[in-house]
């Protein structure tokens, strides 16, 4: 098979699957590569508003991360984001990584029965909605998550009925 990238670092693995030898163990440690290969790079940039650069990224979740850690969230605890698509939304999401915790996004036409359902379903003990300020405390970083720890429970929202989780 050709390919037109780069295949050096991609080794056969057990049944035939084919993987990154190098990929890193966790989302963090994506998010930590990306801040050291360069720092002073555009992370984010908001329509009508801020430009983050991956440093500025790193220490406001990681601020974020200290607060969530001081309202009591633990490392597989979960927290639901109910923000609009934004600079706000990237950095909740990347503190609650950096806190070890695990991610709920929450579209924002949900219903109100929607979002408690979504809320109550993935057990969620912290929800980060619009027009509250992001968590903020002294700056957390849990590195050590593996690569089969869950991240994320993301919800579909079909027109038939309630969402759930795939």
């Amino acid at each position: 098979m050709t390919y037109s990238f780069d295949t050096s670092d991609i080794e056969d693995g057990a049944g035939g699957l084919r993987r990154y030898r190098s990929l890193p163990e966790n989302l963090v440690q994506t998010l930590r590569r990306a801040v050291d290969r360069n720092p002073a790079g555009e992370a984010l940039v908001e329509m009508g508003g801020d430009r983050v650069t991956y440093t500025q990224l790193w220490d406001r979740a990681a601020r974020v991360a200290g607060g969530l850690r001081q309202a009591g969230v633990q490392p597989g605890d979960r927290v639901a984001l109910r923000l609009p698509n934004g600079n706000d939304w990237a950095v909740a999401f990347w503190g609650t990584v950096l806190a070890g915790a695990v991610v709920v996004p929450v579209n924002l036409r949900f219903a109100a029965e929607e979002v408690a359902y979504v809320v109550e379903d993935s057990g969620a003990g912290y929800l980060v909605e619009p027009g509250v300020r992001l968590p903020d405390g002294r700056p957390v970083a849990v590195e050590d998550q593996g690569r089969d720890d869950l991240a994320g429970i993301f919800y579909t929202s079909g027109t038939t009925g309630f969402p759930r989780a795939p």
